[in-house]
């Protein structure tokens, strides 16, 4: 019984150390593969044509290794209704890095300086910018490119214009329990970015109140597919819908609607009222039949 007693521990104590290494090599292979980190993600730059902006970025290795990290200057647009990023090569010679090739070490973080030289003349509105890090990395002899990015939002001053245009709208007309959904694909008119705050709620007797409102960048010259939720009510009925959104800037835009919510137990509720109302008019026919049926005597 000892001998076996001490086969189990050793078997035991083996397979803890076969884990412990297998967490070991886990964890350093995530460390070699985390790649790189900009800070800010997100940079709202304000400017006035005919002048110089200056700004910066960190860049920061996470790996286990040392890495030549290359830095470059994308212009991006956003497609109609997904806001999917498309990036191009720059129409403009704007932007420039002041290094924009370095070398990181293990965990080291390194700020990277640019500027923005701002033609004389030109318009005002929005203009958009990606900084892009990358950096090749060898993990296990398989090499693969990581890299990093800082959007910029770049804002000419002048007359901004904020407007916006419902290009369709739409509400889950019926819920049968579930809170109602709208749509709404919205169009910047304007010539600026700007956020727009969807909202909607039920007007009548037990409506819930409007949810916290989700905010959504809009950016001239293209359709972002909006959309939300409205929170049932307590009680089934017709019930009058607002939803809609109001941006940064002052302006609100709200569509109306009537809305029908049965929730399910209503349902079945209703559906046992009808069978008990089925149910005694079939009984009180019955015993009319009975009453006027005319008695015969032998």
């Amino acid at each position: 019984m000892a001998r076996r007693a001490k086969q189990r521990l050793i078997l035991l104590l083996s397979l803890v150390y076969l884990a412990a290494n297998c967490i070991g090599l886990s964890s350093q292979a995530a460390a070699e593969t985390r790649g790189l980190a900009i800070t800010p993600l997100r940079q709202y730059l304000k400017a006035t044509a005919g002048t110089t902006t200056n700004s910066s970025l960190t860049v920061s290795n996470l790996t286990s290794k040392p890495l030549t990290v290359s830095l470059s200057v994308r212009q991006f647009s956003l497609t109609d209704y997904t806001y999917n990023y498309q990036f191009t090569q720059p129409k403009n010679d704007w932007l420039h890095i002041a290094t924009p090739l370095i070398t990181l070490q293990p965990q080291q973080i390194k700020t990277i300086e640019y500027t923005l030289n701002i033609p004389t003349g030109t318009a005002p509105g929005g203009y958009y910018y990606t900084l892009l890090a990358s950096a090749d990395l060898a993990n296990q002899g398989i090499t693969s490119t990581i890299q990093a990015a800082d959007v910029i939002y770049l804002a000419v001053q002048g007359k901004l214009i904020h407007t916006s245009a419902v290009r369709k709208s739409s509400i889950s007309h019926f819920s049968f329990g579930r809170p109602f959904t709208y749509q709404l694909d919205v169009l910047n008119t304007g010539n600026i970015y700007f956020f727009a705050y969807t909202s909607g709620r039920l007007h009548g007797w037990s409506a819930k109140p409007a949810l916290t409102a989700s905010g959504h960048m809009l950016v001239p010259d293209t359709i972002r597919r909006l959309s939300g939720t409205i929170s049932a009510p307590t009680l089934p009925g017709i019930y009058h819908a607002t939803y809609g959104y109001r941006t940064d800037s002052g302006e609100s835009v709200m569509r109306r609607s009537l809305v029908v919510f049965v929730p399910p137990w209503s349902a079945a509720f209703l559906l046992a009222l009808l069978l008990a109302i089925s149910s005694t008019i079939r009984r009180h026919k019955q015993r009319l039949q009975k009453s006027s049926k005319p008695k015969t005597d032998y």
